[in-house]
């Protein structure tokens, strides 16, 4: 009855006008109202669709990591425009990216708002005569409840004051609505996921139902909100406020649904991404098999080395700052030290740092294609330049940085058969939440409750617990590594206002020179391949395209004018 929510084209399922021809035959390829709102399948069908406006990182050419200090994007798509202190209310200055969830992300968001409005205006009009059925149309109400909080909340990272807009609008009707309050927002989406939470299970009784929203979900969403309404770029944090940020994160904890798979190496921890089904995941993206590499996600293409593995050969557009590489601590959980430039500088240290970084000798491809990576550069004559350089065939696409990202790749993924790439990928997460949690009993004053959970992401990375000497940068450490590559680390800093600080750091490169004995040479770069610029603090919000306040003037375009 009920089917995956997947990646994948929204046929037959379309709303549309009903009309007759002189045969007086219905319409093949769309539905009326009356169809849709009077069968709980065609409801979920539409309900369906409205799950494709959650955007994955995954899907995009430009990521929220690549405006921080974990990502270099060599082929910027407009990143350029956060990056440079030039975010503004004219086209295409409100844009961090060409994709649809990078491009006008007001329009974007607000899409997917109306789509969810109008079918919670019509959900309970929907027939249910039995249990069975009304516990269905329970459950649909509950996710459209739940979209409706995670297309606001996406809103309220990103622009803070927002117009707050519950039903459709008529084309004919008058648009008064005003951006809101930041507290008055927050507190919106706290409404709308305590009402999923209402309405959804824990857990679904089918596998079929992988994907779609839960009580977790919602409650885990609503941790999330607090923890962001509590911190300082959104208002005047207070105890009041960490502590129904650490109220709503355990109750996801409590709930006994989800737990931190163990792990025994850094293949074991770089798996745990691939999986759907990994238990600590709260809430996911999947995707089909149905088309090929660029249609379901793009990591492959922005993430691979540029020689070709397993037939493909990726633009290295996304990459690991040097920067990033230097955080990720020793095995013994000690920070890393710059050592000579003849040491191998990824030896000894934490297993998360190659689940999630492709380093030079690493092995990359699938199958018979499998082989090591090749950044290095020949320090003399005689010697091959890497098959990965930037003097190798593929030098266009070569890493400026000198590492590749490795996260979300799938190893057992042939680019060269017919299958399409369907890693999925993990909006909500248990690590994610103990962190929360910790962050919360952190500004609480609670140490030893901050530590404990702490210690829970670092454990399973294989890591000794943390001690608390230097508790706050000891938790976010843990929250930058735990997190890498995410999406969350620009909203951290955003909302820590620590953005500016991390721009203020140029980010520089490493180059690896291989000699004819094989031996390398580890050398950094002293000239910088990408500087920053912070324009004050309205560089903190996005900023609304202007052509929202043309249309409707009492839209304001604050901070930017």
């Amino acid at each position: 009855m009920k089917k995956y929510i997947l990646s994948m084209a929204f046929a037959g399922a379309l709303i549309g006008i009903s009309s007759c021809d002189v045969l007086d035959v219905a319409p093949t390829d769309s539905f009326t109202d009356e169809a849709v709102w009077g069968d709980l399948a065609l409801a979920e069908t539409y309900l369906n669709n409205c799950y494709l406006s959650v955007e994955s990182e995954s899907a995009e050419i430009s990521r929220f990591s690549s405006l921080t200090d974990e990502v270099h994007q060599m082929h910027t798509y407009w990143t350029e425009h956060a990056l440079d202190g030039t975010l503004g209310p004219d086209y295409p200055y409100f844009a961090i990216g060409y994709g649809s969830g990078k491009y006008d992300m007001w329009s974007y968001y607000y899409g997917a708002i109306k789509n969810v409005n109008y079918f919670l205006e019509h959900i309970d009009d929907v027939p249910a005569e039995t249990e069975e059925f009304m516990k269905w149309r329970s459950d649909l109400k509950g996710q459209g409840y739940f979209l409706r909080a995670y297309f606001y909340h996406m809103l309220y990272a990103l622009y803070g004051r927002v117009v707050l807009v519950n039903h459709t609008h008529e084309l004919d009707s008058e648009f008064t609505e005003t951006r809101a309050d930041l507290d008055e927002v927050g507190n919106y989406i706290v409404s709308q996921c305590d009402s999923a939470a209402m309405y959804l299970p824990a857990v679904y009784s089918s596998e079929d139902d992988l994907g779609r929203a839960t009580k977790g979900a919602a409650l885990a969403l609503k941790g999330r909100v607090l923890l962001y309404m509590a911190s300082p770029l959104f208002g005047s944090p207070s105890s009041e406020k960490w502590q129904k940020a650490a109220d709503a994160n355990k109750a996801v904890i409590d709930l006994g649904v989800y737990s931190l798979q163990a792990v025994s190496s850094s293949d074991d921890y770089a798996n745990l991404f691939l999986d759907p089904k990994n238990p600590e995941v709260i809430f996911e993206r999947l995707y089909d098999t149905q088309y090929k590499v660029t249609a379901n996600n793009l990591s492959f293409l922005m993430q691979a080395p540029c020689g070709t593995g397993s037939g493909f050969g990726g633009w290295c557009a996304m990459v690991p700052t040097l920067e990033l590489v230097d955080r990720f601590q020793c095995a013994d959980g000690t920070d890393y030290e710059i050592g000579a430039a003849n040491e191998i500088p990824w030896n000894d240290r934490e297993i998360r740092l190659k689940a999630n970084v492709l380093l030079d000798g690493e092995q990359w491809g699938y199958g018979a294609d499998r082989r090591n990576v090749e950044y290095f550069l020949p320090a003399e004559d005689g010697v091959v330049a890497g098959l990965d350089s930037r003097y190798g065939p593929a030098y266009w696409n070569a890493t400026l940085t000198g590492f590749c990202m490795r996260k979300f790749l799938d190893p057992n993924y042939d680019t060269n058969g017919t299958q399409s790439n369907n890693t999925p990928w993990f909006i909500l997460r248990l690590a994610e939440v103990y962190l929360n949690y910790a962050e919360c009993q952190l500004e609480l004053g609670n140490t030893a409750e901050a530590l404990k959970y702490i210690n829970m992401t670092r454990e399973r990375a294989l890591l000794p617990p943390a001690v608390g000497k230097d508790i706050r940068a000891e938790y976010e450490q843990e929250r930058l590594i735990e997190l890498c590559f995410e999406g969350q680390r620009w909203f951290d800093l955003r909302r820590w206002k620590k953005l500016e600080e991390v721009y203020s750091h140029p980010r520089y490169s490493m180059t690896i020179w291989k000699y004819k004995d094989g031996s390398k040479l580890y050398v950094r770069e002293t000239e910088p391949i990408r500087t920053m610029t912070f324009a004050g603090e309205k560089n903190y919000w996005m900023p609304v395209p202007r052509t929202e306040n043309e249309k409707a003037p009492q839209i304001d375009l604050l901070p930017y004018e």
